[in-house]
């Protein structure tokens, strides 16, 4: 059996239930996870690189839900959120780009929710 020790590092989910959703969704999704891992500058060699690039689209997700809440987080989300912008950011030259990136993160991350929502 896989190891889930990266998997556990997703809080607040069942570590089985993600490792399913995420093969689930890798089945499809294979080329964005790509895209972002090379966008973000996640090797695609590393072990379990896929876990990585999802606990990064749940990690932008709540930046995401920060950003556009009424409520001002705290200094430690604030610096969080900077810096997950920063990594998206790296090397790009134009807006659209940057966008793109956001873009997967987004659908990323709303599919996996799907996805794990689904399994019993």
């Amino acid at each position: 059996m896989e190891s889930l020790s990266r998997i556990g590092l997703i809080d607040g989910y069942d570590e089985k239930k993600v490792r399913q959703a995420l093969d689930l969704l890798l089945r499809d999704r294979k080329n964005e996870f790509r895209e972002l891992a090379g966008a973000i500058g996640i090797p695609t060699t590393a072990e379990d690189w896929e876990v990585i690039v999802l606990k990064f689209c749940l990690d932008f997700e709540e930046c995401f839900k920060i950003w556009t809440d009424s409520e001002e987080p705290d200094q430690i989300k604030n610096t969080k959120c900077m810096t997950i912008m920063r990594e998206m950011a790296k090397g790009k030259k134009q807006i659209h780009e940057l966008i793109n990136v956001e873009d997967i993160a987004f659908n990323l991350y709303t599919e996996f929710h799907q996805t794990y929502n689904r399994l019993e």
